[in-house]
C-alpha cells in the first residue's frame, strides 16, 4: 500500500512538472481527466 501511495505521489508531481514546463501537455491532461470524471459520472 505503500507503494501505491508513491506511485501516486510521483505521478502528479510529474504531471504538474509537464503541465508546467511543457507545451501542450495541458490541454492533453485536461482532455484525460475529462474523460475519466465523465466516466465516473456515469
Amino acid at each position: 500500500m505503500k507503494n501505491f501511495y508513491i506511485f501516486t505521489g510521483v505521478a502528479v508531481v510529474v504531471t504538474i512538472l509537464a503541465v508546467l514546463f511543457v507545451p501542450g501537455v495541458d490541454d492533453y491532461v485536461e482532455r484525460t481527466f475529462q474523460v475519466y470524471l465523465g466516466r465516473a459520472a456515469r
